[in-house]
């Protein structure tokens, strides 16, 4: 029977092989590349990556990436910590930056956000951008040193509003800076350049105070102002390059104390309510860019610094500033458990962190060996026109 015995190969059809596949998490997909060329020939595919990252979208669990020190960087797996024991540490993977990282540099790394399985980190000694996949290991350091110096931003290094983007028309990865001067510039993976985007906010950065991290949903960048006199979410369209707003719910929350999240599908409101009541609520905008769809999912009686993953509209893990943990809780605001990490050496507790999806991504610049590390070239454009200027 041993000389009639058929490979998997053989036995599966290459449509079902690829059905099957579509539904194996981005994580376990890395080890099943070695089962055989045709494996890893289907897995590498481009083609098959992007069908990958849309169709586990739909149903994988996110991870949470954090930092801590500047040193340390893990993710947790909300899969495994949702439907697991008491303890963190089967849930979080420790790792090692990829990059050169010198110690003695005062200056934190940042996590600005995640834009399909990458993460963006800034780092502000020296001016410079890291987009990196933990998963791939694909990652690109970028600096914007030569934005600050073309614009005199030297008083005002920091930028005032982050993000990080994909563009789907032609496969394009972009970060988003703007400084208080209302003048947004997009770094383009593709293009291994900035352009200065000619078209101003509706909102005056200045007078409003955007918090700098920006959320990455539905082809567009979402910023939160923190001041009370701003009444709407700063949205920017990286495939078209407009501005728009969403009005935030009528009621007079404190803004600075929120955070947007994106839960069950949706575009969500994370925020802590300092007055009589003290506690965390989540809005939730049941239909994007409809105001009258927002809605009050749940209420909880503690300070909630970050809401990550809903399960099935019913209970939900948030990092819990009432135990300085992370915790399950249900609809209903009832601390289900509280989730008790023993190693102290590597807690997750500074909040520096950023919800997503693992993918098989990589890099357009690191696609098909076509670049290696090139200059980074500063380019003006209007983007009322289709080609892009070169400019000294």
């Amino acid at each position: 029977m041993g000389n009639n015995q058929k490979s998997i190969n053989e036995l599966l059809t290459l449509e079902l092989l690829q059905a099957i596949l579509l539904r194996v998490s981005a994580k376990h997909l890395l080890p099943l590349r070695f089962v055989s060329k045709l494996w890893l020939s289907l897995i590498s595919d481009p083609t098959f990556v992007e069908f990958h990252i849309h169709h586990t979208s739909e149903f994988t669990t996110p991870s949470y990436f954090f930092t801590q020190n500047n040193q340390l960087v893990g993710s947790l797996d909300l899969h495994a910590l949702f439907h697991g024991g008491a303890t963190l540490g089967g849930s979080i993977e420790k790792f090692s930056l990829p990059f050169p990282w010198k110690k003695n540099i005062p200056s934190r790394l940042l996590v600005l956000g995640s834009c399909r399985g990458f993460v963006l980190l800034h780092h502000q000694e020296p001016y410079y951008f890291i987009l990196w996949n933990p998963l791939t290991q694909s990652h690109k350091k970028i600096s914007y040193y030569n934005v600050v110096e073309e614009n005199n931003y030297w008083y005002n290094q920091n930028p005032v509003l982050q993000g990080i983007g994909h563009d789907a028309s032609n496969d394009d990865y972009l970060i988003v800076i703007a400084f208080k001067e209302d003048q947004l510039h997009c770094f383009s993976l593709r293009t291994n350049s900035w352009t200065k985007i000619d078209v101003a906010p509706p909102i005056p950065l200045v007078t409003h105070g955007f918090k700098p991290e920006g959320l990455f949903f539905k082809g567009a960048i979402h910023w939160l102002s923190y001041r009370s006199n701003n009444q709407d979410i700063l949205i920017f369209d990286v495939k078209k390059r407009r501005f728009s707003t969403i009005p935030l719910p009528e009621q007079k929350l404190t803004w600075w104390s929120s955070k947007l999240v994106i839960l069950g599908g949706c575009l969500a409101l994370n925020f802590f309510n300092y007055g009589d009541y003290k506690r965390t609520q989540i809005w939730v905008l049941k239909e994007y860019k409809v105001p009258s769809s927002w809605t009050l999912l749940y209420e909880i009686p503690h300070h909630c610094v970050h809401s990550l993953f809903l399960s099935n509209d019913s209970d939900f893990i948030v990092v819990d500033r009432a135990n300085n943990n992370f915790a399950k809780y249900n609809l209903e605001g009832e601390r289900l458990q509280c989730f008790k990490y023993l190693d102290y050496g590597f807690l997750p507790l500074e909040y520096n962190g950023t919800v997503y999806i693992p993918s098989l991504a990589t890099l357009p610049s690191c696609d098909k060996k076509k670049r290696k590390n090139e200059d980074i070239k500063f380019v003006k454009d209007d983007w009322n026109h289709k080609e892009v200027k070169q400019g000294t």
